[in-house]
């Protein structure tokens, strides 16, 4: 009986402490007639615990903006603002790809991050001819993995294009951006290689890339990916040891426990019978 409580105290603080976040972005946007406008946000948390200092910002080259404070996002309770933003340069009609990087930390002061792709139209919309297939991939450690992303030129004509990785802060790759011909019904991958920075195991990361071209248009898209943490497998890792570690010490205790009681025993029984034999 000792022992299954000794157990059950050194397992508690993990269940006690344990929370989740679980953050939902929704964006509106209008069509611009002029080279500034507002992108509209919500945002609401799902989880059990509170996210803090929250923080939004937009990742373009097209477009200039201030990040937003939100502060602390409590549990259901949706949070809405403005992000007010201007072209820092001139521009086509078409689409342009921007990206809403949400930041944010828990009751521990750890930080989380998530990307959320944002499409704004100058004036009148292109759609893009290029159709993309991307990749879901599995990191375990800090071994990189390929993070593959195929592209169909759908179109009549060749099209130079720029494909550019964004990613949430906790990953991370070493190439960012590619440019890249395809020809008319021509397909081609392009491969990233994408590290776990400092991404927590069992979490699922949303990974985007833009994929733009121009003509007398300005045309793009967004193509989104998905990078899951899972666990290591590497059995010489040093929280794996700190546990068996524990464990050992434990079952170190619980021996040497056990073979007190019994010497003690085995003690009396002799002083016992020697006391027995001394009588008689």
């Amino acid at each position: 009986m000792k022992w299954t409580s000794l157990l059950f105290i050194f397992l508690m603080p993990s269940l006690v402490l344990a929370g989740t976040i679980s953050l939902t972005t929704s964006v509106t946007t209008d069509v611009l007639s002029k080279n500034q406008g507002q992108i509209q946000v919500s945002l609401s948390n799902s989880g059990n615990e509170a996210a803090y200092n929250v923080q939004l910002s937009l990742v373009t080259d097209y477009f200039s903006s201030d990040p937003v404070h939100v502060g602390t996002l409590d549990v259901n309770k949706p949070f809405k603002t403005n992000i007010t933003f201007s072209a820092n340069q001139e521009l086509k009609e078409g689409n342009y790809p921007v990206v809403l990087l949400t930041e944010y930390t828990d009751a521990n002061g750890y930080p989380f991050s998530s990307v959320s792709p944002v499409t704004l139209t100058y004036k009148n919309p292109y759609s893009s001819r290029i159709n993309w297939n991307f990749t879901i991939i599995e990191i375990s450690g800090k071994k990189p993995k390929n993070l593959v992303l195929n592209l169909k030129n759908m179109d009549q004509v060749s099209h130079d294009i720029n494909v550019r990785l964004i990613l949430p802060n906790e990953l991370s790759s070493d190439v960012g951006q590619n440019n890249i011909t395809l020809g008319s019904k021509e397909e081609k991958t392009i491969t990233f290689k994408v590290s776990n920075f400092a991404g927590l195991e069992g979490s699922n990361y949303v990974v985007l890339a833009s994929i733009e071209y121009e003509g007398d248009h300005h045309y793009s898209s967004l193509a989104s990916g998905m990078v899951k943490i899972i666990e290591s497998k590497d059995f010489f890792r040093p929280d794996k040891w700190v546990i068996i570690s524990a464990i050992g010490v434990l079952i170190l205790v619980f021996i040497i426990y056990q073979f007190k009681n019994k010497k003690i025993e085995f003690k009396f029984t002799k002083n016992k019978k020697w006391s027995n034999e001394k009588e008689d």
